[in-house]
C-alpha cells in the first residue's frame, strides 16, 4: 500500500539513496535536489514527503504554497525510483497528495508544469483528474500546465467569525475547551465579559449541520511600543480542536484563517505561546523566539506573514 511520510533526521538518507534514470535527469530533479528545493522554498511553506510502498521508501514529492493570484498549491516534483516505476505507484502517491491538500484546505486548486516529453507524467496527471490549463508559462515549447480543482461541495464544516463573546456558540466552544484541559472556571460571565472588553476575535468551526463544534481559535492585535518605534502583531491567545477531529487538518486551517485576518488588517507578524504542541506550530512555519519568554514561562513562537 502506498503511503506518504514526513522526512526527518532518521529517514532522510532513505530518500537520498533513491535514483533517477539517466533519461529522466532532464525531466526530474534528483532526490537531493528535491530536499534542497524544500529548504530553499521554506518561506513558501514547502513540504517534502517521502513515498513508501508497504514501508519501503520508493520516491518523494515536493509541494509549495503560491499566494499570488490565482492562489494555489504548486506541485513541483514527484519522483519514483526506477525500480518501482510502471506499477501505478506514482498515480497512487499523487492521489494521496491531493487528498492531503484537500483536507488542508488552504487553496482551491493544485497546479503542475510537466515537460511535454515526460509522457508518463502527462498520463499520470490526467489519470488523477488534472485538466490542461492552457496558461503555459515562459517555457511554452517545453512545459504544459495542468490544474486540479477541489470540489467545494464536499466541505463538511462551516466557520463562524465573531467578536461577541456573548455568542452562545462561542461560549459552548470555550466551555468544551476548558473541560477538555481539566480547568474549572468559577465565573464564566466574568471571563466572557473580560474577553469582550479586551478586543478579542474568534473563529469557531462546526460541522456543516452545526450540531458539533470542531474547534476554535481566539486572537487579537497587540502593540509593542517604546520611545522609538511600535509594532502591532497578531496574538493567538487560545486555540483548540476537539479530540475526535484532530489530525484532520482543521488546526492548520484555523491557523490560516487567523493569519489571513491579520494580513487583511495590515498585521504581518503572528505570535503565540505554547507548552504542548511545538511541532505543530513549527510545521505551520512558526519559530521559537530566542531570548523571549512568556510571563507564564511558556515558549514564545513567531511567524512573519510577509
Amino acid at each position: 500500500m502506498i503511503t506518504l511520510f514526513d522526512i526527518n533526521e532518521k529517514n532522510w538518507l532513505d530518500i537520498v539513496s533513491l535514483n533517477v534514470m539517466e533519461g529522466q535527469k532532464k525531466l526530474l530533479d534528483t532526490p537531493v535536489g528535491i530536499l534542497a528545493s524544500g529548504y530553499a522554498y521554506r518561506s513558501r511553506n514547502a513540504r517534502v514527503y517521502g513515498i513508501a510502498n508497504d514501508g519501503h521508501t520508493i520516491g518523494a514529492v515536493l509541494v509549495i504554497d503560491q499566494d499570488e493570484e490565482p492562489a494555489h498549491y504548486d506541485l513541483q516534483q514527484l519522483m519514483i525510483d526506477p525500480r518501482f516505476q510502471k506499477k501505478g505507484y506514482g498515480t497512487d502517491a499523487l492521489r494521496l497528495m491531493l487528498s492531503l491538500l484537500s483536507k488542508e484546505d488552504r487553496y482551491h486548486q493544485v497546479r503542475v508544469c510537466v515537460n511535454q516529453r515526460n509522457t508518463a507524467a502527462l498520463r499520470m496527471c490526467k489519470k488523477a483528474g488534472f485538466e490542461e490549463s492552457g496558461d503555459i508559462g515562459t517555457s511554452a515549447s517545453v512545459c504544459r500546465s495542468f490544474t486540479y480543482r477541489f470540489c467545494r461541495n464536499t466541505r463538511l464544516y462551516r466557520d463562524i467569525i465573531t467578536s461577541d463573546f456573548s455568542n452562545p456558540l462561542l461560549q459552548t466552544a470555550f466551555k468544551q475547551y476548558f473541560s477538555d484541559i481539566g480547568c474549572s472556571i468559577p465565573d464564566w460571565d466574568g471571563l466572557f465579559q473580560e474577553m469582550d472588553d479586551d478586543g478579542n476575535t474568534a473563529y469557531v468551526r462546526t460541522t456543516a449541520d452545526g450540531n458539533e463544534i470542531i474547534g476554535f481559535i481566539q486572537f487579537k492585535p497587540i502593540t509593542f511600543a517604546n520611545w522609538f518605534f511600535e509594532e502591532t502583531c497578531g496574538f493567538i491567545r487560545e486555540f483548540w480542536i476537539a479530540k475526535k477531529y484532530r489530525s484532520q487538518a482543521h488546526g492548520a486551517a484555523l491557523i490560516h484563517l487567523a493569519e489571513k485576518y491579520f494580513i487583511d488588517h495590515g498585521i504581518y507578524t503572528s505570535i503565540l505561546t505554547t507548552d504542548t504542541a511545538p511541532r505543530f506550530y513549527e510545521k505551520q512555519r512558526y519559530s521559537k523566539a530566542p531570548g523571549c519568554i512568556a510571563k507564564n514561562q511558556d515558549d514564545v513562537y513567531i511567524k512573519h506573514l510577509k
